[in-house]
């Protein structure tokens, strides 16, 4: 929803954070929240993955000239250069991605776990056994910032998994590598093969298969717009972990909560892009005035001001009535990121139903999970949050399913399988059971045929 600012409304034209209550609120919550990638950029990422599918290495080199404006004769790093760049790390600098590393492994360590055989009727048992993907994308965002978080958060799983290869992307800087902070990221995990390209063409290179960059089986990782467009598309044809676009945030405070630490998560998302979202949920006009005040101030010193300005601009301020309405509000934007500013955050979190990762508390800032606290930062946005969670160690694999029936189960479950074969008119299916039961049975479910 748009709308003519108020003379008490911060800035002029980017930068204005609406404060809206009901039922303006209402309608902004409903109407305020992207839910993916325009015509246009679709259309454009088709053009681009056909481009890819047609001439391989040669239209990903040629959209990196296009696009990134560089040049590169080969879009693969050497392994050397990613080991001059871990090694070339201050020492503070390899500690901190080494506890990230450590501390993502951890967390995804203890999601592994495996299922008993459940006996479902004498005779007859069904179980699941978890098996790695072999070859697995990562996409690690570039451009504006490097990103070697993210190579972290589907890197370090895919080794916890146990897949067999891992190949990443990653847009070239001025200087035609990855930025240094991917390749050094790209060392310590041990990533197979590094790829300087982004955008949609990296992604349908990993899901085409090129020359040079092998087709993978799954692709992870968050990125722009036109990336998230580039995995929709191609889901056809690959798997993709889900759809991570712009970065989200709500952030859900109340009286109490102090509108500095408000704005500084507001503004931690604000800086990702013009795109990302930053909306604040809370329980006066003064504190969202407050709020509103602090953006001002701290956007005057922000190095990515421009960003965060145009980011605001389409984002808002929501004045809820009471805690129902906060909490319907959260639960239907169901954020990328939730920072509940709160004392009470733990009891006021079990009421979260829609949000790929909460944040409990005054202490817990969203910074947290996106660096060094374990958790994992490829999380749902665009409301997807309301229908599936953030990455997570069993997208690094598959539940494959078994089953075994002994003669005396296939006698007892037999012919309830023959019936409804029957039932829904598939002859050859009710007979593969009779032909078993001529060997095994006792001649209830007929001849076979």
């Amino acid at each position: 929803m748009t709308r003519e600012p108020r003379d008490d409304e911060i800035g002029s034209g980017q930068g204005v954070t609406p404060i809206l209550e009901p039922p303006a609120a209402d309608e902004w919550v409903r109407s305020g929240v992207a839910g993916g990638p325009d015509r246009e950029v679709r259309d454009t990422v088709r053009a681009i993955i056909e481009d890819v599918r047609r001439d391989g290495d040669e239209a990903v080199l040629e959209y990196t000239e296009r696009l990134d404006g560089v040049e590169r004769e080969a879009l693969r790093v050497p392994q050397e250069a990613c080991r001059e760049a871990l090694e070339a790390l201050s020492d503070e600098r390899r500690e901190a991605l080494e506890r990230a590393r450590r501390n993502i492994r951890r967390v995804h360590e203890a999601q592994r776990r495996s299922e008993e055989p459940v006996s479902v009727e004498p005779g007859v048992e069904a179980w699941r056994e978890f098996r790695p993907i072999d070859r697995v994308g990562i996409y690690a965002p570039g451009g504006a910032a490097p990103y070697p978080s993210s190579l972290l958060m589907s890197a370090v799983p895919a080794r916890v998994a146990g897949c067999r290869e891992i190949v990443a992307f990653s847009p070239p800087g001025p200087d035609g590598s990855p930025p240094e902070a991917v390749r050094a990221a790209a060392a310590l995990v041990g990533v197979d093969a590094l790829f300087a390209a982004g955008g949609a063409q990296a992604v349908a290179a990993m899901a085409i298969g090129t020359g040079a960059v092998p087709r993978v089986d799954k692709i992870f990782g968050p990125g722009s717009t036109w990336v998230n467009a580039a995995k929709l598309e191609l889901f056809a044809e690959v798997d993709v972990d889900l759809p991570a676009g712009p970065s989200e945030v709500v952030v859900w405070g109340d009286a109490e909560t102090r509108p500095d630490w408000a704005a500084a998560e507001l503004l931690a998302q604000a800086e990702h892009g013009p795109d990302s979202l930053s909306v604040g949920v809370l329980p006066s006009r003064e504190k969202a005035g407050d709020v509103r005040e602090e953006l001002v101030g701290r956007l005057e010193e922000l190095p990515r001001r421009s960003a965060a300005e145009a980011s605001l601009g389409s984002s808002a301020l929501l004045v809820a009535p009471d805690e129902a309405r906060a909490v319907a509000w959260i639960n239907e934007i169901a954020p990328e990121h939730l920072a509940i500013l709160r004392r009470d955050g733990r009891s006021r979190a079990s009421e979260v139903r829609s949000a790929g990762g909460v944040f409990v508390g005054p202490a817990t800032p969203v910074a947290a999970g996106d660096y060094a606290a374990g958790t994992n930062h490829v999380l749902p946005t665009g409301r997807r949050a309301r229908g599936t969670g953030g990455l997570s160690l069993d997208d690094f694999g598959r539940w494959v399913q078994f089953q075994e029936i002994t003669p005396e189960g296939l006698r007892a479950l037999g012919p309830s399988i023959v019936e409804l074969a029957e039932w829904e008119g598939f002859r050859a299916h009710a007979d593969s059971v009779r032909v078993r039961l001529d060997e095994f049975g006792d001649g209830r479910t007929g001849e076979a045929t």
